[in-house]
């Protein structure tokens, strides 16, 4: 990967000005290579694409988001849900149109269909998206038993309705250095 470079504006840089964004350089500050490909999804190839370090934030914490979404769907269907696999071609059979193929597979997320269907209809999006779904998994976090006792409390005060205590153990789980984010039915943890 040391070797590939993103032309940031073809116009004005150069390499030897040392203005080309490295694959590395985006490993080095803790992104996921994948967000650009995901951030390069979100505009029509033939628009210009304006990069910015905020543009990869918002794409590396929507790829996470998806991956998240897509991995809480457990194991995939035998087939994917036909319709919607026609409208993504559809998508891309209009001049490569990625921008609107990518909101087909976020409405895929809350259409009413079985997790299975969803899931399989997902991985075969990803085909052609190249967002590595089928490979991926979360990383396991180590959470100290101080940390879970906190979060299973603020849990509780949740479900308990509690809200000045879920709050304040929030806010207890922050200063400790972690996020809680909760789900339907339990919650996830993950070091700020």
């Amino acid at each position: 990967m040391h070797g590939y470079f993103i032309l940031l504006n073809s116009a004005k840089m150069s390499k030897s000005s040392g203005e080309f964004l490295r694959v590395q350089l985006l490993i080095d500050k803790g992104y996921d290579p994948i967000a650009y490909r995901y951030l390069c999804l979100t505009a029509h190839y033939r628009s210009q694409l304006t990069f910015s370090w905020e543009a990869l934030d918002a794409a590396q914490t929507g790829l996470d988001r998806l991956r998240q979404s897509v991995f809480a769907l457990g194991p995939a269907a035998d087939t994917p849900d036909a319709g919607f696999v026609n409208r993504f071609v559809e998508k891309l059979n209009e001049d490569l149109n990625f921008p609107q193929a990518l909101a087909l597979a976020h409405e895929l997320l809350k259409a009413d269909l079985a997790a299975d269907v969803k899931k399989a209809t997902f991985l075969k999006f990803d085909e052609a998206l190249g967002l590595g779904f089928v490979s991926w998994v979360p990383r396991v976090v180590d959470v100290p038993d101080s940390v879970r006792a906190v979060a299973d409390a603020r849990w509780a005060a949740r479900n308990a309705k509690d809200w000045p205590e879920a709050d304040r153990l929030r806010g207890e789980l922050a200063a400790l250095g972690w996020t809680m984010k909760d789900g339907k039915d339990s919650y996830t943890l993950a070091k700020s």
